[in-house]
């Protein structure tokens, strides 16, 4: 099959519901394509919500309903306030008052972003294009070596989330407390924005999650293009450096890395509304346009929201930010005269960074679960720099980022010189950025605690460097293109595009980046990881569980490929996902199964096998059996292992693969 009409669903999936409801609401905003992600997230969310107390099963048909009752509701809702703010104004004002009070309400609708007028159609419309073509690129690149949109990820996390859409589908329920009830034993929070998009994607669900997939990189591009167009300063070299802004979020790895080699796709989701989120509190604090309106406030607000929803640990980056313009805002102030109000806004800053760092420590200890790199500091410093993720195929390449650095660079002592309070912000989260990187490698307990929200994972601090590093390089673009006489000015400012456009146009193509990413965990697993599932495995596990009678259960080590049965299957299994037993019932029958039917079993492990169901039993014996790959996480599901012969019946078999009818002698 061909990739381009699921990424094409995924990618409308993702951004048309958001863009809706940003044109129905007349959200004055550049680039609503960049900001729809973060709004799709939000009416995820609620539909979900909804529809899990109406008792509507989430499919597409019934999203797309939804989506279109909620923006229809939205427009109806703004209709009648405009009308009645007219009205209001027409009988108690005169025409000149009237007139004013409709600028003044223009202009902070529009709060740091360009006038309308700033841009001609034909302008807009090219940024947009930049921008959108940009992510399309991303896209094509990273699935250069993906041996297809059907080939399974084969790392750890894409079979949750696998299981996770396919659980969704199956059962209708699209609710961030209780859609994978199924899968935790009780109803749980969790970011399933995500598995809610692909279950209704209409493809299988491999296809469905690896179109989404691509379908957020695709849309990075446009989201930090967004950002750069939301809080620059107008100017006539605008257009251009927001597209070139676009065409620079191609270069950073640690997002397509999460997305293409871990199989994050939550965070990804994350990331694409990372951006916006950035824009909208710097957006909220920018006061040269006068203070934003309660409605542009809400909306900006609701931006912000909706990335905490897409996935939590990414409201982290988005506090960072807030902190950093706090602080840059109070230094300002004391620099400007006002010593007191500025002394004030430092000290709410350190307060908050202090707050941060204990909550962290107390509440998000068990969240440290990345094992630091074993180079040293300094290396792994170059490797931040380069936005080089942890996989050793990978190399740390200078020359892609070496153009933004330096554009960066020039940005940050333009902003300084200029005493501009939001590239100084930029330029402090840039280095806190950096800092929290390398806190990721030092094991104590402060540096723990400030990396605890990412779960101590440089790849999850990155794309806060990838924004500040993004600002900063329009910026220093910006500089050079205003700096000298009229003569002089092209020159520097004419080179560094020309840097970018090249850096961008190389990279996109270069072997050793995307392309080798797209088949790290697709097609060359031993490259980076030994695959849970090879191709011959998958072929038998789809075979078989379209041959299994209705209403069986099969019981497996999950690190076996197992859990295909039930996302590609569909047929139950009792371990649905590669996690360890979530469920009392579950752990019995990992650790104890081999014991029923001997003088061993006891009462709770024959109650919890009844309850389960298990009818059978697969086993893999290949070089790539979880017991062969992941031993120690293997040993979770021990009973299952050692199942005696004498309780198993052959139903099928292929080579190292086998699926037995089981008894469950209890």
């Amino acid at each position: 099959m061909s990739s381009v009409l699921p990424v094409l669903c995924g990618a409308v999936l993702l951004g048309a519901p958001g863009y809706l409801m940003l044109c129905a609401l007349d959200v004055r905003l550049r680039l609503r394509w960049g900001w729809a992600p973060a709004v799709t997230v939000l009416l995820t969310v609620v539909l979900g919500a909804l529809f899990r107390v109406l008792g509507i099963r989430w499919t597409l048909l019934s999203a797309v309903i939804g989506i279109v009752l909620l923006v229809a509701l939205a427009a109806v809702v703004r209709l009648a306030l405009q009308r009645r703010t007219a009205r209001r104004l027409t009988t108690s004002t005169s025409t000149s008052t009237s007139t004013s009070t409709s600028t003044s309400t223009s202009t902070s609708t529009s709060v740091g972003v360009p006038a309308p007028q700033d841009w001609s159609r034909g302008t807009a419309a090219a940024v947009t294009g930049a921008s959108i073509l940009s992510g399309a690129l991303v896209a094509a690149s990273a699935a250069r070596r993906m041996g297809g949109i059907s080939t399974l990820n084969g790392s750890f996390d894409s079979f949750f989330h696998l299981s996770a859409a396919a659980f969704i589908r199956e059962r209708g329920d699209a609710s961030f407390t209780t859609a994978l009830s199924d899968i935790y034993g009780e109803p749980t929070f969790y970011p399933v924005v995500f598995d809610d998009l692909v279950a209704i994607l209409p493809f299988d669900v491999i296809t469905a999650a690896n179109a989404m997939m691509l379908a957020m990189l695709a849309a990075i591009p446009p989201a930090v293009a967004a950002m750069v167009v939301g809080v620059s300063r107008p100017a006539r070299s605008a257009p251009l450096l927001v597209a070139l802004s676009a065409g620079a979020a191609t270069l950073f790895l640690s997002t397509p890395a999460m997305a293409l080699v871990m199989g994050l796709w939550p965070i990804v989701l994350g990331v694409v509304c990372l951006a916006p989120a950035i824009a909208a509190v710097l957006m909220l604090t920018d006061r040269r346009h006068g203070a934003p309106g309660v409605g542009t406030a809400a909306g900006l607000v609701l931006i912000v929201i909706g990335t905490a929803l897409a996935h939590p640990s990414v409201l982290f980056s988005v506090a960072v930010v807030a902190g950093l313009r706090l602080l840059a805002g109070g230094i300002e102030r004391m620099l400007g005269g006002g010593r007191l109000r500025g002394l004030i806004e430092v000290c709410a800053a350190l307060a908050a960074a202090v707050l941060f760092v204990a909550g962290s420590h107390v509440l998000l200890s068990g969240m440290a679960l990345t094992k630091p790199s074993l180079d040293g500091v300094g290396s792994v410093l170059g490797e931040i720099l380069l936005d080089s993720p942890r996989i050793p195929a990978v190399p740390a390449l200078l020359w892609p980022m070496a153009a933004l650095w330096i554009l960066a660079m020039i940005g940050a002592a333009a902003a300084v010189r200029s005493r501009e309070v939001l590239g100084a912000t930029a330029a402090l989260g840039l280095l806190a950025s950096l800092m929290l990187g390398v806190a990721t490698q030092i094991d104590h307990p402060l540096a723990v605690a400030l990396v605890n929200p990412w779960y101590g994972a440089r790849e999850r601090i990155a794309p806060l460097m990838m924004c500040m590093l993004v600002l900063l390089m329009a910026r220093g673009l910006l500089a050079l293109l205003e700096s000298g006489g009229r003569r002089r000015r092209s020159l520097p400012g004419a080179l560094a595009v020309g840097a970018v456009v090249v850096t961008v146009l190389i990279a996109l193509v270069t072997p050793q980046r995307l392309p080798l990413m797209g088949s790290l965990a697709y097609t060359a697993y031993g490259v980076q990881l030994t695959p849970y599932v090879t191709s011959e495995e998958r072929s038998f596990i789809e075979r078989t569980a379209q041959e299994l009678p209705e209403g069986s259960v099969v019981l497996a080590d999950p690190l076996d490929g197992a859990t295909l049965y039930w996302s590609v299957g569909g047929v139950e299994t009792v371990f649905a996902t590669m996690s360890r037993p979530l469920t009392r019932e579950k752990t019995l029958i990992a650790h104890y199964a081999h014991r029923a039917g001997t003088d061993e079993a006891s009462v709770e492990l024959c109650r919890a096998l009844e309850s389960v169901g298990p009818t059978h039993l697969y086993r893999d014996t290949s070089e790539a059996s979880g017991q062969r790959i992941n031993p120690e996480d293997s040993e979770r599901w021990r009973g299952v292992h050692d199942i005696p012969e004498s309780r198993l019946t052959l139903v099928d078999a292929s080579g190292p693969y086998a699926l037995y009818e089981l008894d469950p002698a209890c």
